[in-house]
Formats: structure tokens, sequence, C-alpha cells
């Protein structure tokens, strides 16, 4: 049986390869994509998702506009590290395909209540959109069969301040929100694509070996990420952190280690704000709420992502 998933992206050059992972894997059918603002103003982000729908060469399922803005703060935003498009600099023109009517929200909600414990997330980017979800339809929410977020630093150091990770530090008051939800959650954190699944110039050498355009498309895109990384951590390549969650949710058996805890997000303190805090030996004697993958498998991660983007 064909598993039924939602993907939730503020789409950047490495959501790109997560959108077109999950499209193209036969063993998944995307029901409907939410855009979320993050990496990108909610306007580029929308162009983004739906050029990648085209990309994937595979079937269109809508793609709905979500939250522009963080639920208490200004957007902070990072073409810094993707490119002014979110693309590498590519400046693509405006996709074929149109958004779809209606608030990315609503439709979240309505999948999940027409496919009740039938529904995997897979969040990509800032968790506003889920919170939203998740305080209009707190019930309905809770029937989501899982939900697995790229997002924390995991038990590394942060790559947008010393202790947070992009997607967690632009909403912290969402992920907590999303974390006293109930759903069953997993986090992929950015240590997770940062060892030996990090791209390096031996991948993108035997990507554009295969003489595929969309392989060229999917190293092209992520331009000035690998500038970017060269530049901030002298490391020549680039990390794929949603695609190492996409790979969680397509293979969860792809993990070779993973914690069972009590997690909880730092919003108040300016210091920290945006910290995953993860008590893996249940010091603070609360319950565990949240699975953290720690590894993947990074020969079968790197096996799974090229066949998907060829």
């Amino acid at each position: 049986m064909t598993r039924k998933i939602w993907i939730d992206t503020d789409t950047a050059s490495d959501d790109v390869l997560a959108l077109i992972m999950g499209l193209r894997d036969p063993r998944v059918h995307v029901e409907g994509i939410s855009v979320v603002a993050g990496n990108l103003p909610i306007d580029t982000a929308v162009k983004n998702a739906l050029i990648s729908v085209e990309r994937a060469g595979t079937y269109a399922p809508p793609v709905y506009r979500g939250a522009a803005k963080p639920l208490l703060r200004p957007l902070y935003t990072s073409e810094f590290v993707h490119g002014s498009d979110g693309m590498g600099e590519m400046n693509l023109p405006p996709p074929t395909l149109t958004e779809a009517p209606g608030h990315a929200i609503d439709a979240l909600i309505a999948c999940v209540a027409q496919n009740p414990g039938q529904i995997e997330v897979l969040t990509l980017g800032p968790l506003t959109n889920l919170a939203l979800a998740c305080a209009k339809a707190p019930d309905v929410m809770r029937q989501v069969k899982r939900v697995v977020m790229m997002g924390s630093a995991g038990v590394g150091p942060g790559n947008i301040t010393p202790v947070a990770e992009f997607n967690i530090y632009v909403d912290a008051e969402a992920a907590q929100i999303v974390l006293d939800s109930g759903m069953p959650l997993c986090f992929v954190g950015w240590d997770v694509s940062t060892d030996e699944t990090f791209i390096n110039q031996q991948d993108i050498d035997s990507l554009l070996a295969t003489g595929s355009e969309r392989a060229a498309f999917c190293v092209r895109c992520n331009a000035t990420l690998q500038q970017y990384n060269l530049d901030s951590w002298g490391k020549v390549g680039f990390d794929m952190p949603d695609p190492t969650a996409m790979a969680v949710l397509l293979e969860p058996d792809i993990a070779t280690r993973q914690i069972h805890a009590y997690c909880a997000v730092e919003y108040r303190s300016e210091a920290t704000y945006g910290q995953v805090m993860i008590d893996p030996h249940g010091l603070l004697k609360r319950e565990p709420n949240a699975d953290v993958c720690l590894a993947i498998d990074p020969a079968r991660f790197k096996a799974l992502m090229f066949r998907l983007i060829q």
C-alpha cells in the first residue's frame, strides 16, 4: 500500500532535492505541499516549490501558500546561504504550474481529517504552519501518523547561532507548540547532514557524470550553498539536511542511532533562542515527546538520494 505524505517546505536549494526525492519515490504519494516563509520570503518559496514539482517530472500535488511570517517575531531569512532566489542564483523563469487556492493550514487539516491515522508529515522549514494547524484543529492533528522534522542541531552546535539550528531559530515558539501537540515526532537535526552524509566533490562528479539533466539541476541549484560551505566551514561540497530528513521518512530504518527523549525549545532567552534541549537520560523526569535521530547510514542515504534525483 502506498504511504500518504504531506511536505511542508520553505523551498530553498536542499528542500528542492528533498521534494524531488519524495515525488519520485513510488512507495509514497505526496498528498499536498504547504509552503512556509523561512529560508526565503513566501512568494519566492512558493515559486521554488512549484518549480521543484515540475522538475520532478512525475505528478503534481497541490501546492498551498502558508504562513508568511513567524508567530511572534520578524522573519529571518537565509538568502546568504542559498542565493537571493534560493536556488543558487539561477533566476529561473516563473513555473507553468500555479498554486492551489486556499490556505495551507486549512488544506493540511482537511487532508489529515480525510485520512485519519494515515498522513505522515515531513517538515523542511520553520514549524509555523504546523503550529497553526495544531492550534486550529488539535484533535485532528493528533491523528497524524508521524511527523519527521528537519530541525534542531541534534547533539552538535548550531548553524545560525552557537546553539540553534536555522529552522527552529526562525520560529522557536512554533516549535514548542508542535512539541506540546501530542503528535508522534522525530527530529532529524543538522548534525545528521554534516558527517559522512555530506555531499563531497567525488559525489558531485558522480552525479554530473550520469548525464542526467535533473541531477545537474540539483547540483547547480546548490551552487551558493556550496560556496557558503567553503567560505564558512572550509568544506568542499554541500550538506543536505532536508534530504536526510526525507530519507528518514522514506526509510525509517536508515537511522543507525536514535533516542526517544523529552525535548523542549528555548524561546525566552535571546542568547539561546531556538536551542532544542534534549534530555536523553531523563534527568527532568518528563515523559519523552520526540525521537531524535542522531545518525543515518551514509552510503545508503547517498544511494537513495542519487537514485531518486536522476
